[in-house]
Order: structure tokens, then sequence, then C-alpha cells
């Protein structure tokens, strides 16, 4: 059969892909062609791709184009995404408001149309009082917020409608429960999983690699795809700009148009209008906020500190400890030699001559 096809990439194997081509129902292992290859093309999960030397019979075909791609993801790599369900444990011992909002910020920044969905896990875990308040919270902001329960199926039948015809990507830290999620909502997808330890009460990493899964809901007849990724930490997280976390927190970003200054952190700053209706904001969140305005300074201090980039067009002249002044270099063609140079090669000559006579 040397036919093109279409097809989406599920995950990398051994040195290729494994493709779903929906005219054939049926997945196969492809090479790139060596143009891509010199090419140095990236092919990554959720890549819609062209097919070449397809083979139904032996199960592999040849990737001879990668399709240009509507968006991408670079934690965790994936391509044409819809949405981004992000998972966090209502465990007492594994939930945190600080990791819940690195999140969000890390993806509206990663995908800036597109609002994740809030996904509370483990809901069996804690009494429908305490979990309301943490819901209202995120809700009364914008988010899409679903509270589930593998235990006890509730709040499923919602997510699946959240899930329905769309390319979802289940992220979130480790252990949280995104495969037994996925397991739930599709059984035949028979996700490895592993079960909370005892001691310590937390959940194990146990997805290893990001793969693309093609699901039945039985809600309706458009594909949905969903895609579970390995459980990152918060040292993982992309780190924005410290002028740009306030447009990541909704309640903050609407305080922040009445700010007298346009640069404004919203942190000490006079007669700043963030200050000025605290009442307004919940204050974890603004301490979140604040924490994450400190990390976003701190990591842009150390990459200017630790960039080794030297310019060839400009040198430091006039002393260190930021006393110096940038300049220019001259062309080589038009430079003066200095003349410490100039003496040293006098020297070189005048003992070279003396090693002549010598000799």
């Amino acid at each position: 059969m040397n036919q093109q096809l279409e097809g989406v990439v599920l995950r990398g194997h051994a040195g290729g892909w494994m493709v779903y081509v929906e005219l054939l129902a049926s997945t196969l292992i492809c090479q790139a062609r060596g143009r891509l290859k010199k090419e140095k093309t990236s092919i990554i999960t959720g890549d819609r791709v062209e097919l070449d030397e397809v083979s139904p019979a032996n199960g592999t075909a040849v990737i001879a184009a990668v399709r240009e791609r509507h968006n991408v993801l670079t934690r965790p790599p994936l391509a044409n995404v819809d949405q981004v369900v992000i998972v966090q444990s209502l465990s007492p011992r594994e939930w945190s408001l600080h990791l819940c909002n690195r999140y969000l910020v890390h993806f509206q920044l990663e995908l800036p149309n597109c609002m994740p969905v809030l996904c509370l896990n483990k809901a069996d875990l804690l009494e429908k009082a305490e979990i309301e308040p943490l819901q209202k919270i995120y809700q009364n902001l914008g988010y899409t917020v679903i509270i589930t329960s593998t235990v006890t199926s509730n709040g499923l039948d919602e997510l699946k409608k959240c899930l329905e015809g769309k390319v979802s990507v289940i992220s979130g830290p480790s252990g949280v429960g995104k495969s037994s999620l996925l397991n739930v909502l599709h059984p035949g997808l028979k996700l490895k999983v592993d079960e909370r330890e005892e001691e310590t009460g937390f959940g194990r990493h146990v997805t290893t690699c990001s793969e693309l899964y093609s699901v039945e809901l039985g809600r309706g007849k458009s594909t949905t795809w969903m895609a579970d990724t390995p459980g990152f930490g918060i040292y993982d997280l992309r780190y924005p700009e410290p002028s740009q976390v306030s447009r990541q927190f909704p309640e903050i970003r609407e305080l922040a148009e009445d700010c007298k200054f346009s640069n404004c952190l919203h942190l000490v700053e006079h007669e700043c209008n963030v200050l000025s209706n605290m009442d307004k904001v919940d204050q974890k969140r603004y301490e979140s906020y604040a924490q994450i305005v400190a990390e976003a300074q701190h990591e842009k201090r150390q990459r200017k500190d630790s960039s080794t980039k030297v310019e060839a067009a400009v040198k430091n002249v006039g002393g260190k400890q930021g006393k110096g002044v940038v300049v220019p270099r001259l062309s080589q063609r038009y430079r003066e030699q200095s003349r410490r140079k100039i003496r040293q090669e006098l020297v070189q000559i005048d003992v070279d001559d003396v090693d002549d006579e010598e000799s």
C-alpha cells in the first residue's frame, strides 16, 4: 500500500513514533524521512503528520511531513492542545495552594488563549464542607473547577462532559491520580497505577512519558483525545518575568488597571490600587502571588549572573563592579597595536638575535 495518509503522533517509540491513522483505525510504528532528520524537524506527541510508504500488513510507515501546529506546550512537550486539565490532590498531605497556583500560572503562560480546568481529585479524603470554600475561590475567578473521586465516582460525569470532543492534557504533580482518572473514564486503557504509600500518604511517580489516547466517552460522535503526562514538580514549572505575574492572577489583574504606575508589582508600592483593595483579594492567594514574584525575581537574577555570553562587538572598559563602560570594539584593521605588545615583540627579537650570535 503506497499512498499518503494522515495521522496523529501518540508517543515516541524506540527511536521512532507510534502514529494513529483514523482512516485505517490502527496504530503504525513510523520512522522519519531522512530529509526531516537532516532539517532537524522536531516531532512530538500530538503532531499531525503526513505518512508515506504505508504498510498496514507490517504496521509501519514513514513520516514525510509535519503539519503546522496550532500551539505547543514545552513542559510537557505536546502539540495541538485544546485545553489543560490540572489535577491536584485534596489529600491533606498532598494539597498545596501555592503549587496549584504555580501550575495555573505555568499553563496560562504556555497557552495564553486557553483557561486551564482545575480538577480537584481524591475528594473522598475530605468532607464536603472542607472542599466548598476552596472550590469557590477558583470558581469566583472564572476557572472551571471539577471535584472528583475515583473511589466514589463523584464528578466523573462532569469531567466527561468537559473532555468530550477535545484534545485535553491531564497534568499535575506525581501521584495525584491522573492515570487512575483516565482508567475510570476509559477502562480499556489499563494504565499502570500505584497505591498511595501508607506511611507518607503520598502517591508515587508511575507515568514516565507523555502519551495521547483516543477514548470513547459514549457521549457523541466526535473523537476525544486525552494525554497522560509524567508528573513534575515546582522546579520544572516555567518562571515568568516578574512584571508578568500579576496578569496571571485574574483578581490582581483587574485591580492593577487602576494602579498609579504601569510597572507596579503590587508588593510595597505607594498608592498601589491592589494594596488599597486587599479586602477584594483572597489573602492566601495574594501570599502565593507575592512568593511567585519573589521566585521570578530570583530566577531572573540567577540567569543574569550565570550568563557567560561574550559579545564580540563590544567590550567593557573603565573598571569592574559596575563602574565599567561598554564601548564598541574596533575592527582589527583599524586597531592600533598596544605599546606593551610592541615592547614584548622587540624584546623577543633581541633575544632571538642573541641566540643566533651565540650559536
